[in-house]
């Protein structure tokens, strides 16, 4: 009987004491449109409690705003937890956005929301009398571009706040306002109104930075992280080691290996394609001799696409071998699959054009193509996953398995061409063979974690929620018309799901995820920021990287995507920043499950603990001085608490 009444006064006393919620606040920006077709800015007020939970978002504006709101702020409190890795499930978030009338939108306060939710839980120090900050969260704590910052300055300096913070990249320009043209002496001025004039002018350039200091009394400041808003308003730096990527020695052993393995099948394929060059040119001399017409093209025009088709294979090659030299094996390893595809389609097309197949030989082939995708699915099938390594490596080829099922279903369709099946049966070939290459990763060791069905069918769940709140968050912006692709990936990733394929399911959502998150970064972002951008999401990149390194949980499908974004950075910007967002995804999936040994060890304590009564006394007494303490602290706090 003492044992209850020890208890249930512990549980009574911690969530009483935990209800007397500190309430933090942080100004927000937002503008609104007036009647006659301008922009306006206004103040509100963020406000935020937390309270002992199970990580659940309370959301209460006045007036009502919009469904964006509700998204964004679930979106950025969740990208302030994972970044800063704080331990949010333990807590209830509740936040309350007060404003003069219905203006919040919801993306545009996510660097806010995201800064007050990391100070909140490390219950930081802060100023949020004279500093605010506006933009949108994404992905690797980046703050990304919002609109109306002229305005929103202008309300801000009204509001008698002295600094705010800014999306880097966005002081340039004030994206693209249309403003009215100034007069010849206002053209030295950082900006202003001439109202005089009715012509519009969308190339004004407009130095948010000077016409903050010069005509509001105003510091703006460009940031790019959520590291440097959280530094700007208590001080405190979050993450400030110095990160450096270490690669695992035999992830280094193995990718090289399936370089080789990949780029050393340029040989055959080369002299396959070449065959079949030599075999057109006969046929080409022996039709001209007969003075006959070419069925299918002239030998000007096979040559040309022979000649193309060589210059392009060469030049990936030569990639392919750059990137070798400088230890980027699996880049070089892309390269080279790419180059291969190209040859082989080559192949089949010349081949069809020599011998007009039938569909019936492209039956054969895929049917063939179809059994050997399922042998491998069911070789897979037999593995024994352990590690992130092993899982990442299951995802890899469950993945490549799918893509040829993919190709052999859509070949098999009615309405697909003949001259469609080519370049089906290439991409599909390579896809297998890529598959088996990869399944060499499985002999790579790292920490064990529980990774049984029960735990990989959570995993896919959560992941494929993330995927669509990114879904309906990017929508917001874009319209669902025009995220066709990204719709269609999350579709997979729930067939996968219902299949019970949860590591196909896993990846697929994750690249889903990623596809939004790159979006989102890169919206209303400017040519010239791009490379600005591309930075801030590599360092966010590295330190996850080099985070999971140190844990012994090497991410090989993250550092091979933060490596072939680096090799694609100055060609095909935005590519790169695609892959860095993959990298993002594939660098953390131990969060999702248990270290094995921890789990062990927890299930073993607790076992004793429920049998131990000596023990279950001591652990009562403890939560009562927990209580106590925290009584004694929070009333504490409620005397010297000066930043509210």
């Amino acid at each position: 009987m003492k044992k209850i009444f020890l208890l249930l006064l512990a549980l009574v006393c911690i969530p009483l004491i935990l209800a007397q919620n500190q309430q933090y606040h942080l100004k927000l920006l937002a503008v609104q449109e007036n009647g006659n077709g301008t922009l306006s800015g206004s103040d509100a007020d963020l406000f935020l409690e937390i309270q002992e939970g199970s990580g659940r978002v309370f959301l209460e504006t006045f007036p009502l705003t919009k469904l964006d709101t509700q998204i964004s702020t679930r979106f950025a409190k969740d990208a302030a937890c994972h970044h800063f890795k704080l331990d949010c499930d333990q807590y209830d978030f509740i936040y309350t956005i007060k404003a003069k009338s219905s203006i919040i939108g919801g993306p545009s306060a996510g660097a806010a929301i995201a800064a007050l939710t990391s100070i909140a839980v490390l219950d930081l120090p802060y100023d949020d009398t004279s500093t605010t900050v506006t933009g949108t969260i994404n992905s690797g704590g980046i703050i990304g571009p919002v609109g109306g910052i002229k305005q929103k300055l202008e309300a801000a300096s009204q509001a008698k706040l002295k600094k705010v913070l800014i999306p880097q990249g966005t002081a340039k320009d004030g994206f693209g306002l249309q403003d009215e043209n100034r007069s010849e002496s206002d053209k030295n001025a950082p900006y202003q109104n001439n109202e005089s004039s009715s012509k519009k002018d969308t190339n004004l350039s407009l130095n948010l930075i000077r016409y903050g200091k010069e005509n509001l009394s105003l510091e703006v400041m460009e940031v790019s992280s959520l590291d440097e808003v959280v530094f700007q308003l208590t001080g405190k730096q979050l993450n400030h080691k110095n990160v450096t990527i270490i690669e695992n020695k035999v992830y280094g052993e193995i990718m090289q290996g399936l370089q080789q393995v990949l780029c050393n099948r340029r040989e055959g394929l080369q002299k396959e394609f070449d065959d079949v060059i030599k075999e057109d040119a006969k046929i080409s001399i022996q039709e001209n001799s007969e003075n006959t017409t070419p069925k299918n093209a002239t030998p000007e025009t096979k040559s040309y696409a022979a000649n193309g088709t060589t210059i392009f294979v060469q030049q990936k090659f030569q990639q392919a071998e750059n990137a070798s030299r400088l230890g980027d094996y699996y880049s070089a390893a892309s390269f080279c699959f790419t180059a291969n595809i190209r040859l082989k389609t080559d192949t089949y097309l010349q081949r069809n054009s020599q011998k007009n197949l039938s569909r019936e030989s492209y039956t054969s082939l895929f049917t063939a193509l179809e059994k050997k995708n399922t042998a491998l699915q069911e070789k897979i099938n037999q593995e024994k996953i352990t590690t992130i390594a092993d899982l990442q490596t299951l995802m890899i080829v469950q993945e490549r398995l799918q893509d040829v099922r993919e190709q052999i279903k859509t070949a098999a369709l009615p309405e697909t061409l003949i001259e469609e099946l080519p370049p089906l049966l290439a991409y599909g070939e390579e896809r297998l063979f890529s598959a088996v290459a990869w399944m060499q990763f499985f002999s790579m060791d790292g920490k064990s974690f529980v990774l049984d069905e029960t735990h990989l069918q959570e995993s896919c769940t959560q992941k494929i929620a993330e995927a669509e709140e990114r879904y309906q968050y990017v929508s917001l912006f874009l319209g669902e018309g025009f995220l066709g692709n990204l719709q269609k990936k999350i579709d997979n990733a729930k067939i996968a799901q219902e299949q019970k394929i949860y590591p196909l399911c896993l990846i697929t959502a994750a690249q889903a995820k990623a596809d939004a998150n790159a979006i989102l970064s890169s919206l209303g972002v400017q040519e010239d920021a791009i490379s600005e951008l591309f930075v801030s999401k590599k360092m966010a990149v590295e330190r996850i990287i080099a985070e999971n390194s140190a844990e012994d949980t090497f991410p090989i499908l993250g550092y091979s995507y933060y490596r072939y974004a680096a090799a694609l950075a100055e060609q095909e910007k935005y590519t790169a920043l695609v892959y860095l967002e993959y990298a993002l995804e594939m660098s953390d999936l131990g969060m999702y499950f248990p270290e094995e040994k921890h789990f062990l060890q927890q299930q073993k304590k607790l076992r004793k603990l429920l049998n131990d009564e000596q023990v279950f006394i001591f652990i009562a007494g403890v939560l009562l001085g927990v209580a106590g303490t925290l009584l004694l602290k929070k009333k504490k706090k409620s005397k010297s608490s000066s930043h509210l």
